[in-house]
Protein backbone atom coordinates (compact mmCIF):
# COMPACT_ATOMS: atom_id res chain seq x y z
CA UNK A 1 0.00 0.00 0.00
CA UNK A 2 1.51 3.32 -1.07
CA UNK A 3 -0.64 5.62 1.10
CA UNK A 4 0.40 5.48 4.76
CA UNK A 5 -2.19 5.51 7.53
CA UNK A 6 -1.84 9.10 8.70
CA UNK A 7 -4.88 9.01 10.99
CA UNK A 8 -3.33 6.43 13.29
CA UNK A 9 -0.02 8.30 13.39
CA UNK A 10 -1.71 11.65 14.05
CA UNK A 11 -3.86 10.21 16.85
CA UNK A 12 -0.74 9.00 18.62
CA UNK A 13 1.04 12.31 18.14
CA UNK A 14 -2.00 14.31 19.28
CA UNK A 15 -2.43 12.19 22.43
CA UNK A 16 1.24 12.66 23.29
CA UNK A 17 1.13 16.40 22.65
CA UNK A 18 -2.06 16.81 24.66
CA UNK A 19 -0.54 14.97 27.60
CA UNK A 20 2.58 17.13 27.50
CA UNK A 21 0.90 20.50 26.95
CA UNK A 22 -1.69 20.44 29.74
CA UNK A 23 -0.87 17.96 32.49
CA UNK A 24 -3.94 18.83 34.62
CA UNK A 25 -6.52 20.09 32.13
CA UNK A 26 -9.55 19.78 34.46
CA UNK A 27 -8.04 22.04 37.12
CA UNK A 28 -6.85 24.48 34.48
CA UNK A 29 -10.33 24.84 32.99
CA UNK A 30 -11.86 25.44 36.43
CA UNK A 31 -9.42 28.29 37.12
CA UNK A 32 -9.43 29.90 33.66
CA UNK A 33 -11.60 32.90 34.51
CA UNK A 34 -9.69 35.22 32.21
CA UNK A 35 -10.46 32.99 29.23
CA UNK A 36 -14.16 32.85 30.14
CA UNK A 37 -14.36 36.63 30.43
CA UNK A 38 -12.59 37.11 27.10
CA UNK A 39 -15.06 34.73 25.46
CA UNK A 40 -17.99 36.64 27.00
CA UNK A 41 -16.53 39.93 25.74
CA UNK A 42 -16.21 38.48 22.26
CA UNK A 43 -19.79 37.24 22.35
CA UNK A 44 -21.08 40.60 23.60
CA UNK A 45 -19.16 42.45 20.89
CA UNK A 46 -20.48 40.16 18.16
CA UNK A 47 -24.05 40.51 19.41
CA UNK A 48 -23.78 44.30 19.63
CA UNK A 49 -22.43 44.56 16.08
CA UNK A 50 -24.57 41.94 14.36
CA UNK A 51 -27.93 42.53 16.04
CA UNK A 52 -28.48 46.29 16.38
CA UNK A 53 -31.79 45.85 18.24
CA UNK A 54 -29.92 44.33 21.19
CA UNK A 55 -27.85 47.50 21.61
CA UNK A 56 -30.84 49.02 23.41
CA UNK A 57 -30.40 46.51 26.26
CA UNK A 58 -26.65 45.92 26.26
CA UNK A 59 -24.46 48.95 27.00
CA UNK A 60 -21.62 49.78 24.62
CA UNK A 61 -19.05 49.57 27.43
CA UNK A 62 -19.89 45.96 28.35
CA UNK A 63 -17.06 44.61 26.20
CA UNK A 64 -14.57 46.94 27.89
CA UNK A 65 -15.70 45.88 31.37
CA UNK A 66 -15.42 42.18 30.50
CA UNK A 67 -11.93 42.64 29.03
CA UNK A 68 -10.87 44.62 32.11
CA UNK A 69 -12.21 41.82 34.28
CA UNK A 70 -10.24 39.28 32.25
CA UNK A 71 -7.08 41.33 32.77
CA UNK A 72 -7.72 41.55 36.52
CA UNK A 73 -8.52 37.84 36.72
CA UNK A 74 -5.29 36.95 34.97
CA UNK A 75 -3.19 39.14 37.24
CA UNK A 76 -4.92 38.69 40.58
CA UNK A 77 -6.86 35.43 40.69
CA UNK A 78 -4.72 32.97 38.76
CA UNK A 79 -1.53 31.73 40.37
CA UNK A 80 1.81 33.03 39.25
CA UNK A 81 3.90 30.79 37.05
CA UNK A 82 6.55 28.67 38.72
CA UNK A 83 10.11 29.95 38.31
CA UNK A 84 12.03 28.33 35.47
CA UNK A 85 14.95 26.19 36.57
CA UNK A 86 18.26 27.03 34.96
CA UNK A 87 20.47 24.19 33.75
CA UNK A 88 23.90 25.75 34.18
Amino acid sequence: MFIPDFSRALNGVWATARAQLIPDAAATVKKAWSLRLIELAMLADIILNVVPVVSDWLPWWLTLVLLGGAYAARLLIQKKEAPVAQDY
